[in-house]
């Protein structure tokens, strides 16, 4: 054997054991400058995903898998479902789903099933993970001074999410796209400045800022105030949206105590041509049916999927 043959084989080795290698699949992810940015502030740890399935089921055709895996490695295993297509076929998108801070019963990844279980009956692949304010009465418990540490420790098992959802065998790891609600959209934007690899977004009901939210409980002050809010201005989602590479549709609602008229309008300032809102006559809770109908036709659209024929779409989908 040649020495250069043995120095690129050596060079390969090292390339597999690189960190991170196992949780990067596809072409190469060409950032902006921006995306590179977030990158280096939100960076994935590269350690191994140290993923465990614990249950498997059936529902409607989809195969949904219960399991759990290594976040940003000061916190503990993310709980998380797959949903996937049953059966064999080409590679479909991926797409993560980060639910909101609302209602108790869907305050984790139960939020949006219903939804990666119709989507699946369409060749796309769902994670559903449970954030850390699916933790009960998280906001009125949570240490304050920590919110900005947290909020970034969320956002790296975020791109840990995407990592483990591209290396799924039924993703095609070029068409990945990110659903997030509320607290959920807002660090999911920074996931995805971060990661690059989204090319499709829709964000619910979230803020510009985190200090819109992070100041309602009157029990709850930092210790060094300014401090505190520097270090959280770091992380306002409304400053990732250069980073995307994918388009976003933002969805908000009128009747919206926790985004009020003149955040929407800040929200519609910033997106510029970089995806669409759109405003509904709803409450935070974003319920109303042409909400889901809508999000679920960009998903389809952006992400190559087909149209959902009238007769399968769900009975709320058509009021």
């Amino acid at each position: 054997m040649s020495r250069s043959t043995l120095s690129l084989l050596c060079l390969a080795a090292l390339a597999c054991a690189a960190p991170g290698a196992e949780g990067r699949r596809g072409g190469p992810v060409h950032r902006s400058e921006a995306s590179r940015v977030y990158d280096a502030r939100f960076p994935d740890p590269g350690s191994p995903l140290d993923r465990r399935d614990l249950s498997s089921s059936e529902r409607s055709g989809a195969v949904l898998v219960e399991l759990t895996y290594a976040g940003d490695p000061g916190t503990g295993p993310v709980r998380a479902t797959l949903v996937r297509p049953g059966g064999e076929g080409k590679p479909g998108p991926g797409i993560l789903w980060v639910h909101w801070l609302g209602e108790p019963a869907t305050s984790n990844r139960t939020e949006f099933l219903e939804e990666a279980v119709a989507l699946a009956q369409a060749g796309a692949t769902s994670l559903l993970v449970d954030a850390l304010w699916s933790t009960p009465k998280w906001y009125e418990r949570r240490a304050i001074d920590r919110d900005p540490d947290d909020l970034s420790a969320q956002v790296v098992s975020l791109r840990r999410g995407l990592d483990l959802l591209a290396l799924e065998r039924t993703v095609d790891p070029d068409r990945l796209g990110l659903v997030g609600h509320d607290f959920g959209g807002m660090t999911g934007i920074l996931a995805g400045a971060a990661d690059g690899r989204p090319r499709s977004y829709v964000l619910l009901a979230m803020a510009p800022r985190f200090q819109d939210w992070m100041f309602y409980d009157p029990a709850k002050h930092p210790t060094d105030e300014a401090g505190y809010r520097g270090r959280l201005g770091a992380l306002d989602p409304v400053d990732a949206l250069p980073a995307l590479e994918g388009a976003a549709l933002i969805q908000l609602a009128e009747k919206d105590f926790y985004v009020p008229s003149g955040l929407i309008d800040e929200w519609r300032r910033a997106v510029g041509g970089r995806g669409e809102v759109r405003v509904y006559p709803t409450s935070h809770a974003m319920e109303l049916a042409p909400v889901r109908k809508d999000r679920e036709d960009w998903l389809r659209r952006t992400l190559g999927l087909a149209s959902a024929p009238q007769s399968e779409l769900p009975a709320r989908a058509k009021e």
